[in-house]
């Protein structure tokens, strides 16, 4: 599935400006180029020039556009936007632009047909949740096995430097072995341009269980440092880092009541997520 976006936003590019040709149809309907091109103009524009036309851009704009087509349909087959509720948002949405003239810009017609498509996408998440309602029982469950993974594990905050290279990655260790302060090293060189204010200290906490599932490498380097300590350079997903362990604690497991409602949301998720993902599945999506 991922090949025909690729190769579709190939064509896109390839026929741009010449007519709006087809990129893919999804269930029978028709993507075409010149949508594409439009919220490529649309996201050039309003970033300011900071994101720029380029081929992982269209590919992500054309699956996330297939998406959405597939669950509007759904949403239409179940008469979600005959609802009072949509045609309220929709004509309060129409009201406001008019209003504050947003109406009358070049662009309005593309971005109210994506709120369309968004609120369409956003019924539907609420159909399904509703259709399918998170029970008691289930986020207790959810709670009591959060407790079984994270009791006593413990939690560290650490500081970085990220490097583009491993010989990069040495010449900072190589800096910090002659006296040099971490923080400053990080301001002078970590490819994170918060290091700049922040020295490279990363506020939050992470739990070592999580780092050991997620960054093993990382995890491999960190799990025996002391606190003031630097680890060796290890590749950490596409880049080099250096760290160093500010603190190591005892994991804080919190009380049920002020994890209940995100776990809620996080259950209802997983609900609009897998009903979402069976209906890409099962659509006929053609170059």
């Amino acid at each position: 599935m991922k090949k025909v976006f690729m190769v579709a936003a190939v064509m896109a590019v390839l026929s741009g400006g010449v007519h709006a040709a087809t990129l893919v149809t999804v269930n029978g309907e028709k993507i075409d180029s010149a949508v594409i091109d439009a919220q490529v103009q649309l996201i050039t524009q309003k970033s300011n020039g900071q994101i720029q036309d380029s081929q992982q851009l269209r590919n992500g704009l054309l699956e996330r556009m297939a998406g959405q087509t597939v669950v509007v349909q759904e949403a239409k087959r179940l008469k979600l936007d005959q609802t009072s509720a949509y045609k309220d948002a929709l004509k309060q949405a129409r009201a406001a632009a008019k209003e504050q003239g947003a109406d009358k810009q070049p662009t309005f017609k593309q971005e109210f047909a994506q709120y369309e498509r968004d609120l369409l996408n956003q019924a539907y998440a609420i159909y399904v949740i509703e259709q399918n309602p998170v029970a008691a029982a289930e986020v207790q469950a959810f709670y009591t096995d959060f407790q079984k993974k994270y009791q006593g594990s413990e939690e560290v905050k650490l500081s970085e430097i990220f490097l583009s290279t491993e010989a990069d990655a040495k010449a900072v260790v190589a800096d910090l072995k002659k006296g040099q302060k971490f923080a400053d090293v990080a301001k002078a060189k970590s490819l994170d341009p918060r290091a700049k204010q922040s020295g490279g200290e990363n506020p939050n906490y992470v739990n070592l269980k999580d780092m050991q599932q997620n960054a093993p490498a990382v995890y491999a380097v960190i799990s025996n440092l002391k606190k003031g300590q630097y680890s060796q350079p290890v590749n950490a997903q596409n880049v080099w880092g250096v760290f160093k362990l500010e603190d190591k604690r005892a994991a804080n497991i919190p009380a049920f009541e002020t994890v209940q409602a995100n776990i809620v949301n996080q259950l209802r998720n997983e609900r609009v997520n897998a009903a979402t993902g069976q209906l890409f599945q099962k659509a006929k999506i053609e170059q």
